[in-house]
């Protein structure tokens, strides 16, 4: 995933599957890490997905806030 920068890098690790682009510099440099080894990037975009996104780590989260109010 290439996305521009939010400041998602302090919560997300960044540079494996994940990357932010502040200007086309960045975007060039990320697809080219990407291109030389789809592979890897690929996969380390789903498991940062599923270990961050994953409907049961985030509802799971939101139950546990909800319980406590």
């Amino acid at each position: 995933m290439v996305t521009q920068d939010t400041g998602f890098g302090d919560l997300f690790p960044t540079g494996a599957g994940l990357f932010a682009f502040s200007d086309i510099e960045d975007v060039v440099e990320a697809i080219e890490a990407i291109n030389a080894d789809y592979p890897a990037h690929s996969r380390a975009a789903a498991d940062l997905a599923r270990e961050f996104f994953d409907s049961d780590v985030v509802l799971s989260r939101l139950l546990d806030e909800l319980g406590d109010h």
